[in-house]
């Protein structure tokens, strides 16, 4: 009995990891040649900042060829991918006079408004399972 008490006080007294599964994000249509670093934001909800960094995660990744992979191990959510190729290096998106984009960005679902940054909802993924997301990133 006292074995069988103490098994039970582990088991209810533990508790599991929550299960993740892989997010392969292809970032298409890169231009390498421009150079500098591609910066990529998982965010996990609205309101994080989107579509700049992400309060979850950021990778930057050297842009080696017109297609790059990334992969992340995230608890099954909604999620919104944006990148940007930060082609100078000086962190920020550059932009010029009007707003409009003077270096490459992309975001998930490729939402592309004409007078304004890309938002959450228009962006965002239900990921359930191991998935791939394109994303294209527009010069």
């Amino acid at each position: 009995m006292r074995l069988l008490l103490c098994f039970l006080a582990l088991t209810l007294g533990t508790q599991q990891a929550p299960a993740t599964v892989k997010v392969a994000v292809r970032l298409l249509d890169v231009r390498p040649a421009e150079g500098g670093v591609l910066h990529v934001g998982m965010h996990p909800e609205p309101g994080t900042g989107f579509p700049g960094p992400s309060p979850l995660v950021n990778r930057d990744v050297s842009p080696e060829g017109p297609e790059t992979i990334l992969s992340f191990d995230l608890v099954p959510g909604t999620y919104a991918v944006a990148v940007h190729h930060d082609a100078n290096t000086n962190g920020k998106l550059d932009a010029n006079f009007l707003g409009i984009p003077k270096e490459g960005y992309g975001v998930s679902n490729d939402a592309r408004p004409k007078f304004r940054a890309p938002r959450f909802g228009e962006s965002k993924v239900s990921i359930t399972r191991d998935t791939t997301l394109n994303v294209r990133v527009a010069y």
